[in-house]
């Protein structure tokens, strides 16, 4: 009687297979390789095609007399920069929303803490077009009270 596993062939065979599985669960488990694809609002008037977001933690942020930097920590694992700018601080607001709604000039306030920094755990979605003509559009997204 032959001894079942005995051949090196089978050995072969079965540590291919553990190596199969190993490398299935590691990519099944992986955020970045399977992370969500979000769907772009209406209020993003850029060609998908020309289309890119950032989704993430606000790590910094400055209002100027007219523009907004921002600083966010990607869920992707980068770190990003934007700066924008418009005519006036009006238009700026037009480029806001608060969870996909019109963002209203006292919604800025609630983006920070008591002592002017950005209030920890406030995320994002920065929407960038390649069309210089197509402002970025920044969806903010602060913790639920």
């Amino acid at each position: 009687m032959k001894k079942r596993g005995g051949s090196p062939f089978f050995l072969k065979i079965m540590k291919v297979r553990k190596s199969l599985l190993l490398f299935f669960s590691l990519i099944l488990n992986s955020n970045d390789l399977f992370a969500q694809r979000l769907s772009v609002p209406e209020y993003v008037t850029c060609d998908r095609n020309q289309l890119t977001s950032w989704q993430g933690v606000i790590t910094k942020l400055e209002r100027e007399r007219n523009g907004v930097k921002v600083w966010i920590s990607t869920d992707h694992g980068t770190n990003e920069y934007m700066h924008l700018t418009m005519p006036n601080w009006q238009e700026v607001l037009g480029q806001f929303r608060l969870r996909s709604k019109p963002f209203q000039n006292v919604d800025w306030e609630g983006l920070f803490d008591a002592k002017g920094r950005v209030e920890h755990g406030v995320r994002a979605v920065i929407w960038l077009c390649n069309l210089e003509a197509v402002s970025p559009v920044i969806n903010w997204l602060p913790p639920l009270e």
